[in-house]
C-alpha cells in the first residue's frame, strides 16, 4: 500500500487511503480483542454513553478541587470519582484526603513518588522485586535512592527480608512501596504486617510515606467477603496514598487511573497558578476529562454490586481455569483471591494468539470481566496440546 504522505497531492484517493486505514485497524482489533487473555485489561465496556462527548475538548485543568477558567471541564464528576475511590478504601473523613484522575497508574505511582520525596526530604525508597518497574522508574527520574527487597515464592514481599532492611535504614526517613496485585503473579502484599514492622523498628509516621499501588486488584479485593485483613487495601493500616488504573477492573477505553493521598501531603507541594485561577497539585496541567467521564460512567452503573459481582466471577474462573490446567498436568500457581493464572510458557504461536504475557520461562493469564468460559476452554485446550506435543521442553513449576 502506498504511504499517505506519496499521494498527499490527490485529495480524494488520500482519504480512500485514511478511510481504508482506519477500517482496517478497527477489524484487526476486533479480532484480535476476542482472543486477549494476558494482560490485566477489563474490555467489557460500553463506550456508547460516552461517545456523544468526542466532539468536545474536555480538559480538566489544574486541581479537581478548584476547577479553572476553562468551561468545557468535568471536575465535579472527578470529585465523585474520587470519594467514590476513597469510600471503597476506608478514608474515614474523605475532607482529609484528595483524589484525582490521571492517565495511568504509573503517573499515580510517580506523583505519590514524587510527594513522598518532598514529605521527607531525603528518603530511600524501598520496593520489592516483583513490583511494577514504574516505581524504580520514579525513583530514578526523582533521584530518590531505591533498595529492592526479596519477594518470597508467591510473587508477595518477604517479610523476613522487609525487616532486615528497615532495621539496616532505621535512621533514615523510608518510602515504602507495597502492592496489591503485583505485576506477573497476582499477589498481594501484606499491608498491615508491613506497616508493623515500620512501628517494630521505630520509623514513626512522620519519617515514613506508605504507598500501595493497588492497578489492578485495589479494585477487586475490597468487594470480596472473607479477606484477610492485612491483604485489604485500606487507608486504615496508615498508608499516605493509593493508586489504580481506571482501564483494568474499573474497565475504560483508554489507560488512566486514580491517585487517592492524605491532603497534608498536597498542602505541602501546592501552588496557585493565576493564569489557570487553579491550584497546581497534579503532575499533568492538562488532564484527560474523557477518562474522568468514562470512570464515573462505570463506577455509577455498576455500583458496589456490580464490582461485588465482577470480583467473584473473575475469581471463581481464575479458580476453575487453574484447575483445568493443573488437571492436564500442567504446573501453575494462583494466589489466593487473585485473578491471574502463572504457568509455563507456551509456544510463540500461543503466546502471540493470545497476547499472554511472560517473563523469563513463565507466563500468565489473567481472568477479568470480558474473559468468558469459551475464551478460557480455548486457550486450555490449545495450551494442553502444545504442552503435551513439545513434551514440556523441561519446562518446570512457575517460580
Amino acid at each position: 500500500m502506498n504511504s499517505i504522505y506519496d499521494i498527499a497531492d490527490h485529495n480524494l484517493r488520500k482519504h480512500e487511503v485514511i478511510d481504508a486505514t482506519l477500517l482496517g485497524l478497527r477489524d484487526n482489533f476486533a479480532g484480535r480483542r476476542a482472543n486477549h487473555f494476558g494482560y490485566p485489561y477489563n474490555l467489557e465496556f460500553d463506550a456508547e454513553p460516552i461517545s456523544q462527548f468526542t466532539e468536545f475538548l474536555i480538559n480538566n485543568l489544574g486541581d479537581p478541587y478548584v476547577g479553572s477558567h476553562y468551561a468545557t471541564e468535568v471536575c465535579g464528576l472527578e470529585r465523585e470519582v474520587a470519594d467514590w475511590v476513597m469510600r471503597v478504601w476506608d478514608c474515614a473523613d474523605p475532607e482529609e484526603y484528595w483524589g484525582a484522575v490521571g492517565a495511568s497508574g504509573t503517573e499515580g505511582n510517580l506523583w505519590a513518588m514524587y510527594l513522598a520525596r518532598e514529605t521527607l526530604g531525603d528518603p530511600v525508597l524501598i520496593y520489592s522485586t516483583e513490583a511494577h518497574y514504574s516505581l524504580p522508574k520514579a525513583a530514578k527520574i526523582l533521584r530518590i535512592e531505591a533498595l529492592t527487597c526479596e519477594a518470597d515464592h508467591t510473587g508477595a514481599i518477604c517479610l523476613d527480608a522487609l525487616r532486615e532492611i528497615v532495621q539496616a535504614n532505621r535512621h533514615r526517613c523510608v518510602i515504602l512501596a507495597l502492592t496489591c496485585g503485583t505485576t506477573m503473579k497476582g499477589a498481594h502484599d501484606d499491608i498491615a504486617f508491613c506497616v508493623s514492622v515500620l512501628d517494630q523498628v521505630g520509623i514513626d509516621p512522620s519519617r515514613r510515606f506508605v504507598h500501595v499501588d493497588g492497578a489492578l486488584n485495589a479494585m477487586v479485593l475490597p468487594f470480596v467477603d472473607g479477606l484477610p485483613r492485612g491483604i485489604r487495601p485500606s487507608f486504615r493500616h496508615g498508608i499516605d496514598s493509593m493508586s489504580a488504573s481506571g482501564h483494568k477492573m474499573i474497565g475504560t477505553p483508554m489507560p488512566c487511573g486514580v491517585l487517592v493521598v492524605r491532603r497534608e501531603h498536597i498542602r505541602r507541594v501546592a501552588s496557585t497558578v493565576s493564569y489557570l485561577r487553579s491550584d497546581d497539585t497534579t503532575l499533568m496541567g492538562s488532564r484527560n476529562g474523557h477518562a474522568v467521564l468514562a470512570i464515573w460512567n462505570r463506577l455509577m452503573r455498576l455500583g458496589i454490586a456490580g464490582f461485588r459481582h465482577n470480583a467473584r466471577t473473575c475469581i471463581e474462573g481464575a479458580e476453575g481455569f487453574a484447575r483445568a490446567l493443573c488437571s492436564a498436568g500442567v504446573p501453575v500457581l494462583l494466589n489466593p483471591y487473585s485473578l491471574t493464572v502463572v504457568f509455563p510458557k507456551p509456544s510463540d504461536r500461543i503466546v502471540t494468539e493470545y497476547q499472554i504475557a511472560c517473563r523469563g520461562n513463565c507466563a500468565h493469564a489473567i481472568v477479568m470481566p470480558n474473559v468468558k468460559a469459551d475464551l478460557i476452554d480455548r486457550f486450555v485446550g490449545d495450551y494442553t496440546a502444545d504442552w503435551s506435543s513439545n513434551s514440556h521442553d523441561g519446562r518446570s513449576a512457575p517460580r
